[in-house]
């Protein structure tokens, strides 16, 4: 059984380098309605097909070994949604989300939130030249000098924030839903650090290389 595994939703495509820079053969790979387009472009064959196929025709896939899994447009989840509880429902603790961004802003923020949401396991959103994920608490950054990091804070308070090997560096200090003051900040050294005594934010890092 893989270990790992990888999403490929409907939003803005991810380039084919960055998304099979993900894959290898213990990747688990799901679809969502339209990223079963990208997956199908790329050469990959999705493990699992799912969605309520309001933007891909699951026909596309007839002659290739997909489970597909369609549901009615009116549900309570979003395709995403569904890949990642499925995700999860085979044990995977490790989730890769690619494809996450678009047009659609409420479809973007909303697959952020799923990071809070499933904040217990390992889950990153990728784009073309960014990666997210949750912290909780103590994070060590490697080989990312010169990026850009941001965090933003999903809870009333972040207490205790330490940041070593940033251009500005904080010591100790409380971040509040809403303030920006973590907002593109850069890294400055191969080994940075992310210290937070209490709360829960969004890491995001951009400048990636396509």
């Amino acid at each position: 059984m893989p270990d790992k595994c990888l999403i490929i939703t409907g939003g803005e495509k991810v380039s084919k380098d960055r998304i099979i820079s993900f894959v290898d053969e213990d990747t688990f790979i799901i679809c969502a309605d339209k990223g079963g387009e990208t997956a199908f472009e790329y050469g990959l064959t999705p493990d699992i097909l799912l969605g309520d196929f309001d933007s891909i025709d699951p026909e596309l896939f007839k002659n290739f070994d997909v489970n597909v899994m369609e549901y009615p447009e009116d549900k309570d989840f979003t395709d995403t949604e569904l890949a990642i509880n499925h995700a999860l429902e085979k044990g995977f603790e490790k989730i890769t989300v690619a494809n996450a961004t678009g047009d659609r802003i409420d479809h973007v923020f909303s697959t952020f939130m799923l990071l809070y949401k499933y904040r217990s396991t390992n889950i990153i959103i990728i784009g073309n030249n960014f990666e997210a994920f949750i912290i909780d608490g103590d994070k060590r950054i490697s080989n990312m000098k010169g990026r850009t990091l941001s965090i933003i804070p999903l809870e009333r308070e972040l207490e205790g924030v330490c940041l070593v090997g940033f251009r500005f560096p904080l010591d100790n200090r409380t971040v509040n839903l809403g303030d920006s003051l973590c907002v593109s900040n850069i890294i400055e050294e191969d080994e940075a650090l992310i210290k937070i005594k209490s709360g829960t934010a969004i890491v995001i890092i951009t400048d990636l290389e396509d």
